[in-house]
Parts: C-alpha cells; sequence; structure tokens
C-alpha cells in the first residue's frame, strides 16, 4: 500500500472497519479523488490465520487485533458488573475481521421503525436493496433455493450457507426433530422481512476463509493509509450558516507523533460505536455538561453524543453432547481428529476449520408464555397494548446453537478438558433497557472511553430472558431428537425451577451479543440525535459519521449486513445529489 505522500485529501476517512471501508471503497471508485483512511489498528488480516481462518474466530477475542473495551455491563444501586474485555475489531477491516459471520437483516417492523428518526427513506423498503447490495451469495452445491442469490449477487462481500459439516450432522438432524416435534417451523427464507422459526444461518464465509470489508479497498490505488493511528482532533475554522466548518484532523501516528492532515471535501467518521462519540467530545461536539466536566470548549452542543447505547443482552449456556455428536473433540482436544482437521483445512481450505461453527439458528417468540407475568401485562398495557418486544410480531429472540464449548462468551470458566459439548446463547433482541451510554474518561485520546451498556435497568428484560431460557432448554432437554443426546449442564446445574436463582444468574452470567449501536443517533434534527438523514452531524460542515453508531433501533439480530447497508446506502444517496448537482466528486 501506498505511503502518505501528500497532507490534504479529498476525503479522510477516520476508521478502516466495516463501514469506512465500504464508503472508502465506493468513494475511490472514482480514480480522480484521493482518500486517506486512518485505521488505530493493523493493516494485515489476510496474513492472521486467526482472523481468515472461520473455526478460529473465537481465538481472537482479548488478543492484539482486539480493542478489548472494559465495560459496565449493569450498573444498579445494590449491583454492579464491571468486565473486559468487550471485543471489538482493532484491524483493517474492524469487527468484519473479527466478528461470527452471521449474515442477517433481520425483520421489516424493526426497520421500519428507523423512519421516526430518519424520515421516510429510512425503512424497510428504502433499504432494502443496499442490504443486497454488499455481498455476492454463493451456493455451489445447489443445495437451497435459487431465490437467495437475490441477497447479494455482484458485492465484493462473499457469502455462503454455513458448511453442513458430516462431523454435525446427527446434531442437526436431532435439533430439528426436536423443533419441529414442538409444532414449529422450519423457516429459510428469513431475508424477506418475515423473521422466524429455525434456519440454517448464512454466513460471511466462503471457500473456507473469512470475508471482510477490506475487500473493498482492492485494486484501489488512489487510497492512502495511515495504519496503527489515532485521530486525536477534529479542527473546524469558521462558520458556514450556523454550521461549524471540519478543515482538518489531528493524528498521532504509529510512532506518537502529533499531524494534522486538511481535507477539500468531507470527513467521514467510521470509527465504531464507542471510538466516535469519544472522538465527536474530544472536538467539542456532545452535550454541555460533559464537555465542561473535561474542561473543553463546545463547539456544537449535540446532547445526543454518546447517549442510547444499545446491545442484545445475551445469557449463554452450555451443554454436554453425547460423544461424537459436537466439534469439541475436533477442534478444541488434540489427537487424531484434531490433526486430521488441520491437515484437510492446509490441504484444501475445507472441514471443520472451515466452518463458522453456527450452522443453524432460530427466531422464536414467547409473548403467550410471558403473558402469565404480571409484569409482561403491565409493560404491554403501558405500550398501548402492543407487545413491547415485538409490537408488530418481531421474533423476542435470535438462538445460537454451537455444537462446541465456546470461551468467547463463557470465560469465566475453564475449557472442559473432555467430551463434547452445546454452547446454546440466548440473545434478547428488542432489550427495554436502553440507558446505555459512553462517556469520557479522561481527555487523553489514546485512553478507553468510558462505557456503559447499562443491562437490566428495565428489570423486564430479565423476566424475558429468564422465561426465553427455560423455554428453549425445555425444547432441548425434553424434545425428541436432542433428548437422546443432550447432557448435563456445565460447569454446575442451572436452577431453572427457582425464578429468584435464574434472575440473579442473568446478572451474573448475562453477557454482550457483540451487536453495540446507536451513540450518534440518526434523527430528524439536533433534539433528537446526532446526525440527519444523509448522516451529516448536525451543526457541522464536511462532516459524516457512518457507522453503527447511527442505528436508532437496533435490528433484531446480528448487526453486520446493516452496517454494510448503511455505508452502502448513503454512499449512493450522496452521490445521487452530487450528480444532479454535477459535481462528481467521490462517485
Amino acid at each position: 500500500m501506498p505511503e502518505i505522500s501528500r497532507p490534504t485529501y479529498d476525503f479522510i476517512v477516520i476508521g478502516g472497519g466495516t463501514a469506512g471501508n465500504v464508503v472508502t471503497g465506493r468513494l475511490a471508485e472514482n480514480p480522480n479523488v484521493k482518500i486517506l483512511v486512518v485505521e488505530a489498528g493493523e493493516g494485515n488480516p489476510k496474513d492472521v490465520p486467526e482472523i481468515m481462518t472461520p473455526a478460529r474466530a473465537f481465538e481472537l477475542r482479548n488478543s492484539h487485533y482486539d480493542w478489548a473495551y472494559q465495560t459496565f455491563f449493569v450498573d444498579k444501586p445494590d449491583y454492579e458488573r464491571v468486565e473486559k474485555p468487550n471485543t471489538r475489531g482493532k484491524v483493517l477491516g474492524g469487527s468484519s475481521s473479527l466478528n461470527y459471520f452471521t449474515w442477517l437483516r433481520g425483520s421489516k417492523g424493526t426497520m421500519d421503525a428507523w423512519e421516526e428518526y430518519g424520515g421516510p427513506n429510512w425503512n424497510w423498503q428504502g433499504c432494502k436493496e443496499y442490504f443486497n447490495k454488499p455481498a455476492t451469495y454463493h451456493d455451489d452445491h445447489k443445495m437451497y433455493d435459487a431465490r437467495f442469490s437475490e441477497i447479494g449477487c455482484d458485492g465484493p462481500v462473499h457469502v455462503s450457507h454455513a458448511e453442513l459439516l458430516p462431523e454435525t450432522e446427527s446434531f442437526r438432524q436431532a435439533l430439528t426433530k426436536a423443533w419441529t416435534g414442538e409444532g414449529l417451523v422450519v423457516k429459510e427464507d428469513i431475508y424477506d422481512g418475515e423473521v422466524h422459526g429455525l434456519t440454517h444461518c448464512i454466513s460471511s464465509v466462503y471457500g473456507g476463509v473469512r470475508s471482510n470489508s477490506a475487500a473493498y479497498l482492492d485494486g484501489k490505488d488512489n487510497i492512502e493509509f495511515m495504519f496503527s493511528s489515532v485521530a486525536t482532533k477534529l479542527n473546524f475554522e469558521g462558520m458556514d450558516n450556523e454550521n461549524a466548518v471540519v478543515t482538518s484532523v489531528t493524528i498521532f501516528d504509529q510512532s506518537q507523533v502529533s499531524k494534522t492532515i486538511w481535507v477539500r471535501k468531507e470527513v467521514i467518521i467510521s470509527a465504531g460505536v464507542f471510538e466516535t462519540p469519544k472522538l465527536l467530545l474530544l472536538s467539542g461536539i456532545g452535550p454541555r455538561r460533559e464537555l465542561a466536566r473535561h474542561g473543553l470548549s463546545p463547539v456544537i452542543v449535540s446532547e445526543h453524543v454518546g447517549d442510547h447505547l444499545l446491545d442484545h443482552p445475551i445469557l449463554p449456556h452450555v451443554f454436554r453432547l453425547k460423544d461424537g455428536t459436537g466439534l469439541d473433540h475436533v477442534l478444541l482436544q488434540k489427537g487424531r481428529h484434531h490433526d486430521a482437521a488441520r491437515a484437510q483445512y492446509e490441504k484444501d481450505k475445507t472441514g471443520p476449520l472451515a466452518s463458522g461453527l453456527l450452522g443453524m439458528v432460530a427466531f422464536p417468540r414467547i409473548d403467550e408464555r410471558l403473558s402469565d407475568h404480571v409484569q409482561y401485562r403491565k409493560a404491554k398495557e403501558e405500550n398501548g397494548g402492543k407487545d413491547p418486544f415485538g409490537p408488530e410480531g418481531q421474533p423476542y429472540f435470535e438462538i445460537d446453537f454451537v455444537p462446541m464449548f465456546c470461551d468467547a462468551f463463557q470465560w469465566h470458566f475453564p475449557v472442559p478438558p473432555e467430551g463434547d459439548w452445546l454452547t446454546v446463547i440466548v440473545d434478547l433482541l428488542r432489550p427495554q433497557s436502553k440507558e446505555g451510554y459512553v462517556r469520557l474518561n479522561t481527555t487523553d485520546p489514546r485512553e478507553q472511553p468510558a462505557i456503559n451498556l447499562n443491562y437490566f435497568s428495565n428489570e423486564l428484560d430479565i423476566l424475558a430472558l429468564r422465561e426465553g431460557v427455560r423455554y428453549i432448554d425445555q425444547i432441548l432437554m425434553e424434545g425428541d431428537g436432542m433428548k437422546d443426546i443432550i447432557g448435563e449442564d456445565y460447569p454446575w446445574p442451572m436452577p431453572r425451577e427457582s425464578d429468584e436463582e435464574m434472575d440473579r444468574l442473568i446478572m451474573d452470567r448475562a453477557q454482550t451479543g457483540y451487536h453495540p449501536c446507536g451513540t450518534a443517533r440518526l434523527s430528524l434534527d439536533i433534539s433528537q440525535g446526532v446526525v440527519d438523514s444523509e448522516l451529516k452531524v448536525h451543526g457541522a460542515k464536511n462532516l459524516r459519521i457512518i457507522d453503527a453508531s447511527i442505528i436508532p433501533v437496533i435490528p433484531d439480530c446480528g448487526i453486520q449486513n446493516a452496517v454494510y447497508m448503511i455505508a452502502e446506502k448513503v454512499r449512493h444517496t450522496w452521490c445521487h445529489k452530487m450528480n444532479a448537482n454535477q459535481d462528481m466528486v467521490g462517485c
């Protein structure tokens, strides 16, 4: 990649992560623009086996490529819990280089809720084509409906259904039998806006390797990079129609030397949900009280910066599986099966190491079950008679079934030394706790921000997770097929019969779904959020935010596809407007 040669660029993109690379790559399709990407991590994801080998993704937690944020998970007057690390990608590709691959878009009803914040173009209909644009879908063995090609036919990110490993065939059969035995459906097309049932998972894996956003940058000679570098401040000069004009960015380079780089057109912040509000605050954009607390002079008083942090709380738990039905003996335990898997992957990128491990996912509702509880009935009444967890019929949970012990979700417990195991992840998709935030710990830009997910500030979420765990565990423990291969809990029995003990277990063991969003919210005006419908920062000129920070309502699934969508959509809208003005720069 070319070295820095000019102090001024048409565009400066802060963050070479999922969204940042999409925007950079698309802008660079015009060879006449020059773009600088400032990335805090390294630029070599293709050289890192743990990144590119799908089944090794869990090894990346707390690695050199992880921001490893310290985070408040629970912050109540009588109980608080702080954990580290909260994983986000610190390498080219960002979290698309570290995530667990799921390629989902969620429900129409949830996307339509964005319209309240972004206007008539930010809804399911206005976003659908941009969900499709990033990817190319592959089905080399013609196992699935040909219509799946519509979810991606010409994009740089290669996606496919998870490999159906022969090693886990008996597990998949047992799970499907238990699920359908309860009268529940198997639904493969969950990309039409209606999400429910048990499905085979599509992942950002193809040909046995990870596909990430760095693919957007291939072959683009008009992009320059500053790796291992941190943007420390946005610099403003003058006003234009009451908007502060961004003219340059101050950066600590990899040698910890401070430099100022100038911009002709725009600065695009794609630093991620935690770093984006930190940079805004350090630059004087944020709530008046937070700026004053650190002695920072306000440039733009924007009261929503850092607020509205959302993330899916999950309750992961582990069962023993009948020997030979999981992948622990293949991937985690040394021996002939482990050696054979390594040899197979080294030979042709196939086998268990080529798998993202998440072959099947379920999306249930449990409103009938919750109707037995006064707390839920009251919340529904206060919500105008609408179900708070799925007001338009959305699923309550994403249930991930990983036929292996996953220490990325169970880091408090040792890896079992023998046997095969099933990690079940119960992911609450529309949490009612919405008081998370990001603040400054210090004005040193190299220090982490203060992050508070503030799970369970609304205790209705505890009820939902408790009953969700009971619901899915009953299917697994008693359902035909599964009851023959499932064993005891690990590391000790779960207190399923006690509401009080289950509630405490959830407080103690709930984890992040690694789907943070919302800290620079999309909005109709500055009284509602931070950016407008074109993702321009309210009160600023030449400044946009394009990453998961702008998400106003959390998707009811993993957010990877949504983040790609956001970047594709705003770039298209932006360029359409430029073309109408006969200004082709960046398009």
